[in-house]
């Protein structure tokens, strides 16, 4: 079997930094004597015990304790400058996930700073401080920055296994919406359809006008169905905010309603579906402002912050009116609105008409998402 220093998922990091040790080990080889032999026996079980804990994590507490004690033997027998080799400790610590063993590990290197200080201090053990003082301060300081950048890769996945799990259930969601568009329209069309051949069927026989009176109503019945599949279509395709924004000042001045537009016509890294409902969103407003409003000016602003995008359109039309009731329209904005955890609110206008704010979480879009892809 081929002998391997490190795992290879670390690459070659741990083997690069093993040439700071060079310096040590020569240190050592220019030493005469048992002391020297005794030096060289500790350096190899340093190396070896700093590779174990590679190998196997459940070893590391016990290593550190070790690689700890061979450093403080080699500091107070042989010369401050192995305090450095308390940096390789500092790297085994780092190298599991539980906190109890990085701020024990952590623990036990201050304590060997500590130590080497209280006696150069009581004048008991004087040491470089010049010579040391990198050592000291990379010892205190990078296991404190350590743990804050593992913390926040582990919010980052987090955060980025929270918009997943989001993603998955806005498109099941979507589905069971789709589902139930077919079985409520297409579904229940079909069925009128066949009910009805059955009947042509057995009318062709004995009336022949009746049963071509079924058969012109199926015709009828399959554009209905054509249709209101074509509907259904549109309605998956993906929607372009930005070309939303120039469809609806267009269709919006042909009619004679100004539009006024505040705010960039581009969303910049938002998810795709969240773009596709606040451009739905968009269209359906258009729609109802052309159709019920009675309007001669509409106002459209788009408001980004970090968190969300909001969308206000309001306009100076006859607003809501006694009894006023939500269209199909104005319900499929709010249930896909839900789906994203996002809002629809509906208020008179100050300028007399109707006044919508559609909010929609700005969760980033992934970088791999094709233009045009919908799932489905």
């Amino acid at each position: 079997m081929k002998f391997q220093m490190f795992p290879e998922k670390y690459g070659w990091g741990p083997l690069l930094w093993m040439i700071y040790l060079v310096f040590p080990l020569l240190f050592l080889i220019g030493m005469d004597g048992i002391k020297g032999l005794l030096g060289l026996a500790l350096f190899s079980l340093f190396i070896f015990v700093y590779r174990d804990s590679y190998w196997n994590e459940h070893h590391v507490p016990y290593n550190i304790l070790l690689m700890t004690t061979i450093v403080v033997i080699f500091v107070f027998v042989y010369h401050e400058g192995f305090l450095y080799m308390g940096l390789y400790n500092i790297n085994a610590f780092m190298l599991v996930q539980r906190r109890w063993i990085y701020w024990s590990g952590y623990g036990l290197q201050i304590l060997l700073v500590a130590s080497i200080l209280s006696f150069h201090f009581m004048g008991l053990y004087v040491v470089d401080i010049s010579y040391i003082g990198a050592a000291i301060l990379m010892i205190i300081v990078i296991p404190i920055i350590s743990a804050y950048q593992i913390r926040w890769e582990q919010t980052k996945e987090e955060l980025q296994e929270a918009h997943h799990r989001i993603d998955e259930l806005v498109k099941h969601q979507e589905r069971e919406r789709i589902a139930r568009d077919l079985h409520d329209t297409v579904g229940q069309t079909l069925s009128m359809i066949t009910l009805k051949s059955e009947i042509a069927q057995r009318l062709i026989q004995k009336d022949t006008g009746r049963a071509e009176e079924e058969i012109n109503e199926i015709h009828d019945i399959s554009r209905t169905v054509l249709q209101q599949i074509r509907e259904i279509v549109t309605d998956l395709k993906h929607l372009s905010y930005n070309e939303e924004v120039k469809q609806a000042k267009e269709v919006l001045d042909q009619v004679g309603i100004e539009a006024i537009y505040k705010g960039e016509e581009k969303v910049k890294n938002l998810n795709q579906l969240y773009e596709n409902i606040l451009a739905y969103c968009l269209k359906e407003c258009t729609t109802n402002i052309l159709r019920h409003s009675g309007a001669t000016t509409c106002l459209i602003e788009k408001r980004e912050s970090e968190k969300d995008i909001q969308l206000l359109i309001e306009d100076d039309g006859v607003g809501l009116q006694d009894g006023f009731q939500k269209s199909n329209g104005l319900a499929g904005m709010e249930e896909r609105l839900h789906m994203i955890s996002g809002s629809l609110t509906i208020d008179d206008a100050e300028m007399g008409g109707c006044h919508i704010r559609i909010t929609v979480p700005k969760v980033q879009g992934d970088s791999q998402e094709q233009e045009g892809e919908m799932v489905v």
